[in-house]
């Protein structure tokens, strides 16, 4: 067994001053091609494990899962003060009360049968007013955020509360000041990082936790608000009538004897898990999306030519149609690759010295998981840098199979015992998204541009494009 590679750094300091803060994945990338796919790195008293390639973060992930299960609770300060002493799923050591969240939550967002209808029901009314927003600018140049925040945010808000909301009323604008606030606090680098390491600072009029604290009383807010809100709707709920929201599950477990629930596990998982999480991903991969399709026209035609002959122009699109349209999933698939908006996924934590890759990683230690790197390895990726949905695909054009290579080395959500709880939702999403836009539009570019190469995304919690403008041409089928 090996000690791990790392470099030296500065006395006191250590690492600090040579890891690019915006963006400490591209650091560790460079790193890799001297230090090897596993390696160290340092921050004053702190030290952090970076595992980079496929193979060393699918040793971790899933063959040696249940000994890389752990959260960290040390050099956490911002997460703690933001989960409640780290009560959402998320940030919860892998116990029963993380194992009941879980269930309750894959019960009411269901994989299959009447879960995925409902999903595609409730995405459908949301993407048909996504539709009639673009074409409500009349084929002029816009910036198409907003719109796509709204009917993300809004496909969360049906399945937690079974309503949807304007943006216009209070609660939708508190949630986007809160996520949109939130991914910039709790970026893993840069600005606030400082927290983590010396707590202290926030007696000392620290910027950070000045802006810590409003968040804090927002999401108090919220949660009021969401309560108030499932209260309202319980009173319009029929007699006999099926109660699918999923706040109903949280509020009924929560009431369950022995369940070791407390209400500020529901607060967390709710604002945290289900409003952020389920809100900043999706919304800023489709975001993405519109700013690299605007820039490639022959992959938009593409797209645009299988939905035209799978669905045509006048059904809407169905969730049943992806075993048909291998090229739109293929896209998809890339789309996740080439952006990896969660660079550096969720740290993770080893409960006991485990061995990766002839390297021990210590008990305890930190894991940064570079999914940014895996996902734009030069040396498996051709052009890395270049969207290719092709890759995805096999000589024949049908989709390649989750034992390809290339299907193998994207993992976007994670794998193992803590891969994310929402990818079935954010993969269905994505899909019918991006086939309808495809089915009513030519997506072109606008009045004001912004990078779409990795490279130069904008970091926060999730990378972002700057931002862009669009122009919604609808196209006139037959």
């Amino acid at each position: 067994m090996k000690c791990l590679p790392h470099y030296r750094g500065w006395p006191v300091f250590r690492n600090l001053f040579q890891v690019r803060r915006e963006r400490p994945e591209l650091t560790f990338s460079e790193w890799t091609k001297d230090l090897g796919p596993v390696f160290s790195v340092k921050l004053f008293h702190s030290q952090f494990v970076v595992l980079s390639s496929f193979e060393a973060i699918y040793e971790a992930l899933v063959t040696k899962g249940n000994s890389f299960s752990g959260k960290p609770t040390k050099n956490a300060f911002r997460a703690e003060v933001m989960t409640d002493q780290f009560s959402n799923i998320v940030r919860l050591q892998a116990n029963q009360t993380w194992k009941k969240l879980r269930l309750i939550c894959h019960k009411k967002i269901k994989i299959y049968d009447t879960g995925m209808k409902r999903i595609e029901a409730i995405s459908m009314n949301m993407i048909q007013f996504l539709v009639e927003e673009f074409k409500g600018t009349n084929q002029t140049s816009f910036n198409p955020k907003d719109v796509i925040y709204n009917t993300v945010m809004n496909t969360m808000m049906a399945l937690l509360l079974g309503k949807t909301f304007s943006k216009d009323e209070e609660l939708f604008k508190k949630v986007m000041e809160f996520e949109q606030t939130l991914i910039r606090a709790l970026s893993p680098s840069g600005r606030g990082t400082e927290l983590d390491v010396f707590p202290w600072l926030r007696f000392f009029g620290n910027k950070t936790y000045k802006t810590l604290k409003r968040l804090v009383e927002l999401k108090k807010q919220i949660w009021e608000m969401v309560m108030e809100e499932a209260s309202r709707q319980d009173l319009l709920l029929k007699e006999g009538e099926d109660d699918v929201r999923l706040m109903s599950a949280l509020k009924d477990a929560l009431s369950e004897e022995g369940s070791g629930l407390t209400e500020k596990h529901l607060r967390s998982v709710i604002t945290i898990d289900i409003v952020l999480a389920g809100t900043a991903t999706t919304s800023n991969l489709l975001y993405l999306f519109l700013n690299i399709i605007s820039r490639h026209r022959a992959v938009q035609m593409k797209l645009q030519e299988e939905v035209d002959r799978i669905i045509g122009s006048d059904r809407t699109v169905c969730l049943t149609d992806k075993g048909d349209m291998p090229y739109t999933q293929a896209t998809q698939f890339e789309l996740l690759r080439y952006s990896s908006v969660t660079p550096l996924a969720m740290h993770q934590s080893s409960f006991e010295d485990t061995v990766i890759q002839g390297k021990t990683v210590p008990a305890g230690s930190t894991v940064l998981l570079n999914l940014y790197h895996m996902h734009h390895d030069e040396d498996f990726w051709e052009n890395p840098f270049e969207f290719q949905p092709e890759r995805f695909l096999s000589d024949d054009g049908g989709l390649i199979s989750a034992s390809h290579p290339n299907r193998c080395h994207l993992m976007p959500f994670g794998a193992g015992p803590r891969v994310c709880l929402g990818e079935a939702l954010a993969k269905s999403r994505l899909f019918l998204v991006i086939a309808s836009l495809m089915q009513k539009f030519d997506i072109l570019p606008g009045e004001v541009s912004a990078p779409c190469d990795p490279r130069l995304l904008e970091h926060g919690m999730v990378l972002s494009s700057a931002p862009f403008q669009i122009v919604a041409k609808e196209r006139l089928l037959n």
